[in-house]
């Protein structure tokens, strides 16, 4: 989205990118729950989209959001193939099969409007001095086989940057560390700590409906929030109603 909005906005923003384009990712994430044979630089975390394209796509309706970023958002993704549903539906949702194509198509916007991408390449470093960022290409090479692309050298270069962000999700410790050996300031985020609770979906659809769902119902959903005496929330995050646990 940040690469598509300055692209909108008359610049010619370069997208880096460690992991592979979307369709590319896919079949390595698919390798990795087959084999277990992780691409450290194509999966479930790293690749086009980010680690967004391989959720569950829930999306927040951020019904107080005065300044219509989020309705922005919603349109953008109906623009680039989302169900238009998710302009109305009550808890939006894409689904991984779809954002992949989502992303897709984003790119090739970009791309129409003047921007460029560098996939399978990383941001090892950069000179505040001279506004350049150091790049390392991972050379994939043509080879299917993992052990071989990894003997493959990687490629080192220089550019120059204007102004560089660094959208890095939150699984690129090894970013985060080269940024705070430049003396950064950097705050932890305070997060939630979660189980995983599954259900029979007929169980569910029972509770919700009061009988089978048929073909006229779809996957029945839930939201529990309690606080407690101490101050702390509990609550349930998200839910997949009728789908199943991806494997990150």
């Amino acid at each position: 989205f940040c690469g598509y909005l300055l692209a909108l906005e008359g610049y010619n923003p370069l997208i880096i990118e460690r992991g592979a384009p979307a369709q590319e990712r896919k079949k390595d994430v698919e390798k990795f729950w087959k084999t277990g044979v992780l691409d450290t630089t194509s999966n479930v975390q790293f690749g086009e989209g980010g680690a967004g394209t391989f959720s569950d796509g829930k999306l927040n309706t951020l019904v107080k959001d005065k300044n219509g970023r989020n309705r922005f958002v919603l349109e953008t993704f109906v623009k680039f193939g989302a169900p238009e549903e998710i302009l109305y539906a009550h808890k939006p949702h894409i689904g991984t099969d779809v954002l992949i194509t989502v992303v897709t198509r984003m790119r090739e916007a970009i791309l129409e409007l003047g921007g460029e991408f560098r996939f399978h390449t990383q941001v090892t470093d950069f000179v505040a001095e001279t506004r350049e960022l150091e790049l390392v290409k991972h050379n994939t090479g043509n080879s299917k086989n993992l052990e071989e692309k990894t003997k493959t050298a990687d490629e080192k270069e220089k550019i120059k940057a204007g102004a560089a962000v660094f959208a890095i999700g939150h699984s690129a410790r090894d970013t985060f560390e080269m940024l705070y050996g430049h003396h950064l300031s950097m705050t932890a985020k305070s997060f939630a700590v979660g189980v995983r609770v599954e259900h029979p979906q007929t169980l569910i659809d029972h509770s919700q409906y009061g009988r089978e769902r048929g073909k006229d119902l779809p996957a029945a959903a839930y939201k529990l929030t309690e606080k407690l005496e101490n101050g702390r929330g509990v609550y349930t995050f998200c839910m997949c109603p009728g789908g199943y646990v991806v494997n990150a």
